[in-house]
């Protein structure tokens, strides 16, 4: 009897690389809805005519590599590999709350004493939670300014932005199954999507591209019991700015589609047919909704070119709490949105709804484009 195995028995799994295209042992094991880690070939084909009818003379393999899509349902820690391959930078946060006495808090702030930089304010419920990039103690200093805090320590925060520069890190990726196991190192993402429908879960999809793949010794699968988020636990919103996010109302959605378009390119080099190096280029990020068509207020952000701060968030209350009133969680904010495209539906016999699509664009006041949080029991970090 042949070795056979259906896909389910297929495993990937991953790591940073310290330098890139050099492999290492990887530790997070990933579950996946698809995706098999393939080999890609390019190839030189002489056609040359030799006097006879036939087209194919001879043929060689010039390029290989791999450009594979990795699918599945987006949880509350692994998921946080995934963010970094898609910005690469990473800053760990902690997370405080209080009463300020004399200031408003603001994103960016920078505390005197410490030199804290306050990343990002996040409201959830009616209580307003403070990530500083530094540990705080319980009476926070700003000149004349104070606040006093109480840390929220069970609650690990992990704050994704773009590193700018065209020379991302890498990963090595693994796959093991019951007939053969492979690495691919120098994997990069070159797109990340996360999608959220009706009665579904929030999903994501990771394109990957590598090297020329390797081969490997078996590992044995060990997957963490991470938190799923569900469309029941999601939310998009939109404001003025990034500020008013906070308190701004929530649409009602059918469907969400956001992208990060990373746009590598691979360079490769006389003497070889493996890619010598990836690069990521310019940064795109680009998304779709349908939203139910009750007011014309998304309609007119079209007719208007006006330009909005945008969130899209999911907070997963079926689990036990991080802390008092916060549980697993992630919001991604993009800093400024152009409402570029909008389909209104004509089917006579359904509830008439509204399709519109988008292009996030770079924000100076914020100096971002987009950005990440995610909140979970991680106290390593990415």
């Amino acid at each position: 009897m042949s070795n056979a195995f259906i896909g389910r028995k297929s495993a990937i799994w991953l790591w940073k690389e310290t330098t890139a295209g050099t492999a290492v042992a990887a530790q997070v094991w990933i579950p996946k809805e698809g995706w098999i880690l393939n080999p890609s070939f390019e190839e030189a084909v002489d056609s040359s005519w030799y006097g006879v009818i036939d087209e194919i003379y001879e043929s060689y393999t010039t390029k290989n590599f791999s450009q594979i899509t990795l699918t599945g349902i987006m949880r509350d820690d692994f998921i946080g590999y995934l963010l970094l391959g898609a910005l690469w930078k990473y800053t760990k946060l902690y997370c405080v709350t209080g009463t300020p006495s004399g200031w408003t808090p603001v994103r960016w702030d920078v505390l005197t004493w410490n030199g804290a930089i306050l990343k990002k304010i996040i409201k959830i419920g009616s209580t307003d939670y403070y990530f500083f990039d530094k540990s705080t103690s319980w009476s926070i200093t700003n000149g004349t300014r104070t606040m006093t805090a109480t840390a929220v320590n069970w609650v690990n925060a992990h704050f994704f932005e773009r590193k700018n520069d065209n020379n991302h890190p890498s990963f090595t990726l693994y796959d093991d199954d019951p007939v053969a196991w492979a690495k691919a190192p120098y994997s990069m993402i070159n797109s990340f999507e996360v999608s959220c429908e009706v009665a579904d879960y929030v999903k994501f999809s990771a394109e990957f591209m590598w090297k020329k793949m390797q081969d490997s010794t078996g590992n044995n699968p060990v997957y963490t019991d991470d938190a799923p988020f569900l469309a029941s636990m999601a939310g998009v919103k939109f404001a003025a700015n990034e500020t008013w996010l906070n308190t701004a109302t929530e649409q009602c959605m059918q469907n969400f589609r956001l992208t990060i378009n990373k746009n590598l390119v691979d360079l490769q080099c006389f003497g070889d047919d493996d890619v010598s190096e990836f690069h990521n280029q310019q940064l795109w990020v680009e998304w779709d909704f349908e939203a139910l068509y009750s007011d014309t207020t998304l309609r007119d952000y079209v007719i208007n070119s006006e330009k909005k701060a945008l969130r899209f968030y999911a907070e997963n209350h079926n689990v036990d709490a991080l802390a008092t009133g916060v549980y697993p969680a992630i919001y991604i904010d993009c800093m400024k949105v152009w409402m570029k495209e909008r389909a209104k539906s004509d089917d006579n016999n359904w509830i008439v709804k509204q399709t519109m699509w988008f292009t996030a664009q770079y924000d100076n006041v914020t100096s971002a484009t987009i950005e990440i949080l995610l909140l979970n029991g991680n106290s390593t970090g990415y």
